[in-house]
Formats: structure tokens, sequence, C-alpha cells
């Protein structure tokens, strides 16, 4: 159940959560870029006098124009911590320089993000850039320097070294032939060329925020470049991600300086480079910005309701399960660290029939990896999600023919874990630049109010049918591919509304082809169709959350009993023992609060209470039972067996369990061992109907006596009787007899 409905829930609910919260502000920028030293010769004279930020300009120039041609490896990571999730990104970069030409191929694979890029330029005038390394872009390089750091800048890694931006300069090493020195920058001054590709090439929703940048530069005591290396922290905040904080650490070695290098397959490239260049048009990143200034607009703080449904639709027949979430968070305050304290929701859910019967075919084969919270599932009718506002989710069942709950709670952490590792949510939804996604505004009434579709590309749209029919060609999906009528993929449709400024209606849809009933033609059909509408609410949250943890703790105090009631209902055995832990068990049951009796089935209860009559009729039934030997009894012994074990409402089933099926069949047989001789003496004198004429001896007069009580406890017994008076031709029936025997004790 978690792993289905409640990631589904929360999903929706950081759809609209995590938009980056920081506001847009502006790089700092300085007037000028590196100050240049073009003619310097040796760092000697500028180690001795300390000089270490003319060095940084005598080096960036060696770099940039100083040298013919060089070939530079880069490799580092990226440590960042995105939804909870600890992410460890390699990359790797390979940059070839040769004359006016300039080469550079990127790198880095990862769940959280895929990079792939390559730039190829020739004199300063125009780019090629492939993000993908499937489609290629030409753009005039001053057009390409609006969106991302221009490749040829006088900065090391798009950083700024000037007078202003160097804050620190410390010598790291000045051995033989080689110096290295340790630049502290300043985190604003330096960085408005990189803030300004963060947030336009790596799709970020406002401008990165740095903490520290240390830039170290190794060269040659003629300022030819040997290295460099960073070690960067800041902040970032990124679309349907949130803020994280990420540590950048990379080195770049520089080698065959003014040497020969080769560019591979460098004609290609040339042939691309004489493509037109594109005009970089700006429509579809401020569509996108314009959907997540529609979601800031909403009223997190008071709160906001998301209600929508999931309707499922197998031959016709719809699965719906209606939702409603509600939540809530400071805008201005959430960040990853601040996130268990603020933010606040609760999310109900309701299935209808044809839903609970899926969601019952569901737990069928899923039970085992679902573990504890497969019961969610057996009595699924209705379900409340809630978030405490300290990392944990409240995860509550409602069955309404049963009235009882069922209840779990779970880590916000291991839930998202769960559902990250399985689904690349990140990977699907944050690329939104690097074209995986594109947006396409329909205009409504006004400028404020319109609608958005949110179209995939070709590729994704592909990997995704390869997916698809994939999975369904497995033997164990056959079933579902036949009851779908499932021939192939066809898309997935998702549209925004956006009304007065605010998100207002998300609809999405998975679409797949199926036979036509009236032909050989294939119609689209939609199987998944979910719908999402955002409202103004003052959420209670502070009630629902203590309900929640009351029902909870209440929840908890029923753990151990359960296993006890459990252990008792399953294993009763005739003992006082038994009856004392059963007494014990009914005692803490009674002293729990109702809302804690609500986790205990009350069938259990009153079987343990049947148990503990039955058990304590049985010991009592001992004492007569061990007196004989059910081999050798008489009348006596048989009666006082039969009107013990009768008395006693015995439970033979217990019974046998505890003293065999042979000794239970003897004690059951008893009337067939019965000496009928005195009754038999008896009847044969009984004449007419005055007992005092029939000369019965005492003997006699005791025996039919005792006949006669056993028959009303037997009736075996009682039925030979009757026949014997029958065939005796007896004047008188059993209960008369019975009286006038009682007449003969008497006198």
């Amino acid at each position: 159940m978690k792993k289905k409905l409640i990631i589904l829930i929360l999903l929706i609910a950081l759809a609209f959560v995590f938009v980056g919260c920081k506001k847009e502000e502006p790089p700092i920028t300085n007037n000028s870029e590196s100050t240049i030293i073009k003619n310097a010769k040796t760092t000697d004279e500028y180690i001795k006098k300390k000089d270490y930020k003319s060095i940084a300009y005598a080096y960036i120039y060696s770099l940039k124009e100083g040298t013919t041609s060089y070939e530079a490896a880069t490799t580092g990571t990226i440590s960042a911590k995105v939804l909870f999730i600890d992410y460890v990104i390699d990359y790797s970069s390979t940059t070839i320089k040769r004359g006016s030409t300039y080469f550079t191929k990127d790198n880095s694979v990862s769940p959280l993000m895929t990079v792939q890029n390559e730039f190829y330029m020739v004199n300063d005038e125009k780019i090629l850039v492939s993000k993908d390394l499937k489609k290629y872009e030409v753009y005039n390089l001053s057009d390409f320097q609006k969106i991302s750091y221009s490749v040829n800048q006088y900065t090391v890694m798009g950083y700024v070294f000037n007078d202003e931006s160097i804050k620190e300069a410390e010598l790291v090493s000045d051995l033989n032939d080689q110096v290295s020195i340790k630049y502290t920058l300043d985190n604003e001054l330096s960085t408005n060329l990189v803030k300004v590709d963060m947030k336009n090439s790596g799709g970020l929703s406002s401008f990165p925020t740095f903490s520290s940048i240390e830039i170290t530069l190794t060269m040659k005591r003629d300022f030819t470049p040997v290295s460099y290396s960073i070690n960067a922290v800041y902040e970032a905040s990124k679309a349907l991600l949130g803020t994280t904080v990420a540590t950048q650490k990379g080195e770049c070695v520089i080698n065959k300086v003014n040497q020969d290098v080769v560019i591979s397959n460098e004609q290609a490239y040339i042939d691309k480079l004489g493509q037109a260049p594109t005009i970089i048009d700006n429509k579809e990143k401020n569509i996108k910005d314009g959907l997540i200034d529609s979601i800031l607009a909403l009223d997190f703080k008071n709160g906001t309701n998301i209600d929508g449904s999931l309707t499922i639709d197998i031959m016709e027949s719809k699965c719906v399960l209606d939702l409603s979430t509600s939540l809530s968070f400071d805008i201005e305050k959430i960040s990853e660290e601040k996130l268990y304290e603020l933010l606040k929701f609760n999310a109900n859910l309701k299935g209808n029939e044809i839903f609970n019967s899926l969601i019952g075919i569901i737990e069928s084969f899923a039970s085992d990896s679902l573990g504890d919270y497969s019961i969610l599932l057996e009595s699924f009718s209705s379900a409340k999600v809630i978030y405490d506002g300290n990392g944990a989710l409240y995860l509550i069942a409602f069955d309404e023919d049963e009235v009882c709950y069922y209840i779990g709670k779970v880590k916000l952490v291991d839930l998202l874990d769960a559902a990250l590792s399985n689904i690349n949510i990140i990977g699907l939804l944050s690329d939104s630049d690097n074209d995986l996604v594109t947006f396409e505004r329909i205009d409504g009434a006004n400028k404020d109010t319109y609608r958005v579709e949110v179209i995939l590309n070709d590729d994704t749209i592909n990997s995704i049918k390869e997916g698809v029919d994939s999975t369904l060609s497995n033997a164990k999906y056959s079933m579902i591919k036949t009851l779908l009528g499932y021939k192939g993929f066809d898309s997935i449709k998702t549209f925004i509304d956006v009304e007065n400024g605010k998100v207002k209606k998300l609809e999405s849809s998975f679409n797949y082809l199926k036979k036509s009933e009236e032909g050989d033609s294939l119609e689209k059909f939609t199987f998944i169709k979910l719908v999402l509408e955002t409202k103004p609410v003052t959420v209670d949250f502070d009630n629902e959350k203590t309900n929640a943890e009351s029902l909870y703790n209440a929840y908890l105090q029923t753990i151990e009993l359960n296993q006890k009631i459990n252990e008792l209902c399953n294993n009763v055995y005739v003992s006082s023992t038994y009856i004392v832990n059963a007494n014990k068990v009914l005692e803490d049951y009674n002293k729990l609060s109702d809302d804690a009796k609500i986790f205990v089935d009350s069938s259990y209860i009153s079987s343990i209470e049947g148990s503990i009559t039955k058990v304590s009729n049985i010991l009592a039934f001992y004492d007569t039972l061990f007196k004989y030997d059910l081999d050798n009894v008489t009348n006596e012994d048989i009666y006082a067996l039969l009107k013990s074990y009768s008395s006693y409402s015995i439970d033979s089933t217990l019974l046998r369990k505890e003293i065999g099926d042979e000794k239970v069949d003897k004690l059951t047989s008893l009337s067939s061992s019965i000496d009928y001789s005195l009754f038999d003496s008896a009847l044969a004198k009984i004449k007419g109907t005055d007992e005092s004429e029939w000369g019965l001896t005492e003997d006699e007069i005791l025996g039919t006596k005792l006949i006669l009580d056993i028959s009303k406890i037997d009736s075996y017994v009682s039925s030979n009787i009757l026949l014997k008076m029958l065939i005796a031709g007896s004047l008188v029936d059993a209960t008369t007899l019975e009286a006038k025997i009682n007449t003969l004790i008497t006198n």
C-alpha cells in the first residue's frame, strides 16, 4: 500500500511544493572581467612581492591566448542532497584548443541528471552546441553568451578573476619548476557568469547562491598552465525538486601545451558549423517560468487544497480513486532543512467498488513485498495520509463495514527513497531545458488565464513506448495486455490550466491504441487519467495530526496484546494456566481506551471468552472422568460419567485433542455397555398398573430407576427401554413407570 497509493499522493503534493523557493535576484556583476597581463615572463618576481593577483592574470592569459594549443582533461564530483537523498555525481570533460579552434566535450551520467554536451568554435564567431550528442545547433557567439558564459572569456571554469573578486590568495607550493596558488573568490563578484549559465542551462528556478569558492592554479614558472582545481559550495533551487546545497570538487590537467593536437571527427563539426545560426527564443522558458509563478501564487501559507481523481479504465470498467490533499507551508522560509517543520499536509483517498477489487488483486500477489503494510490493502475502503511535521507519515485505512482502522507509520525519507529509486522522476521532470519536455501555451481569456500543454519529445515518447511494450510482452503480464486490448503506445497528454495568474487545474492521461470494434483500424483509448484542481482552504492541520498521533499510539498499545490474543485463539489447551493467561488478556483488553479497542477484533475476544468456558468445563469434568476405568464400568459409573459430560456441555473436539480419540470414543459409547438384567427382570414382573402387586425386589427397583435416569441423558438408552417395554406388552409408559418406581422407592 505504501508504495502504491502513498507514493501517488506524495508525488502529487511534491509536484506543487518543490518549485524552488528563492526569489529571483539578478547576479551582482563587475564592470570589468579578468585583468590580463600579456607580457609576464616568470612567476619569481611576483612571488617575491606576494603579488598573487598578477600571477592569476598572467596564468589566465597564457591559458586563453598565450598558448597555441593544448589538451585538457577535467574530472570531478558534485555532491548534493535532493529530496533527502544523498547523490554523488561524477563528471568529466575533455577540452582541446588549437589556434582559434576550440572544442570541449562534457559527460556526466547519474540517477539525478545526465549531461552530454559538445561545443565547437572557430574564430570566436559562431559556436556549434549539442546538449545530447544527437541534436546540434549553431549560434552566433554573441547570442550564445546571453544564455551561457562564453568558452573563450578570460575566466577559469567561468569564474571571474579581478581585483574585486579575489578576496584572498595563498601560495600552496613553490617547488622546482612549478608553482601552485590557491585563490578564495568573492561569492558574488566572481560568479555573475557562472550563475547565468547554471540557471539557464541547468534549469534552475533562480540564480544559485555561493557560500565558498576556492580555485587553485598550478603553472610552470613561465606561466605555462599545468592544471587548475576547484572546491566550491553553493545552494541551488530547481523546479519540482526544491533547494539543495551542492559541493563541487574537480581538477583539470593540461597536457600537450603548444604541441600538435587532434580533434576526432572534426570534419563533421566543421560541416555542422556551416549551418545558419539559430535565433535564441526565450518563449518556452517564459512559459515555464510563468507556470512556476502561477504555482508560487497559490496561498500555501494559509492552505491549499489539491482535489481530484485517478481513473484506471480496464475493459470500460472504470476504477476510480478520489483524493483530496490539503497542504500548507511558508514559501518564504521553506528549505530542505526546514521542510520537516514547515510542510503540513493530509490526504484523503476513497476508491469505488471496482477500484477496491483491483486493490484486492494487487494485494494477492504483492503482499510479500509490502510486508506489514499489506493489511492496508486487505480492508481498503477509504484511507488517509497525514504528515506529522516531523519527518513521518501516518497511513490510515478505514474499513466502514467492520468499523475498524488499520494504521501504519513510515518515514518520509524512506518513502521518497523508495519512489526515487524505482522511478527516475527527477530525470523526467527536471530536464525541461534539455529538451525532454517542452511547453506550448494555448491562449485563454487573457494573459493571466490560459492553458499550457506539456509535451514530451519524440525520444522520450519512444523510450516510454519501448518500456511499456517490453513490460507487456512479459508472460506474467499477458493477461493485462489481453484485458486492455493493447496494440501499441499512443501518447501522454498533460494540460495545466492557469486562472487569474494561479495554477487551477492539471489533467494528464496515458493513452494507448487498441483494435476498433468496427474494424481492423486502431483507436486511441485512455488507460489512466489524473485530474487535479486547486482551491484555497484554511488547513486545520493540528487537529488532524493530533488525531493521527493518538490513533497510532493507541495502535501501538495493542500490538503485543494482539499477539497474545492470536496465540490464545490458535492454541487452546486444557490447563488452569490457559485460563489464567486468557483472563489476564481479557483484563488488559478491558483496560484499553475506546480508540485502542478498535484495533482488536472483537470476535477474537468473544472466542477467548468461549475458550475459557470450554477449558473450565473440561477441567471440571476431569474430576469425574479420572475416577473411573472406562474399560470396566458399572451402570452407576456410566450414569455418573454421562451426567457429568452432559452437564458441562463438553467441547468434544477440544477433549479429543487433550485425551485422545480412543478415550473419547469409549466415553461417547458408554451406553452400549449398560447392564439391562435388573431392568429386564423387573419388566417381566410388571403386570397391570398397580405397582404394589408387581413384587419387585429392592435391587430391581433401584436398577430400573438407574436405567430410567440414564435414559434421560442418553437417547440411545431411552429408545432401547421403550423398545423393551413395547415387546414386553407393558401397560404403562416410561413416564408412568418412573413415577411408580419413585413411589416404590419412597415406600
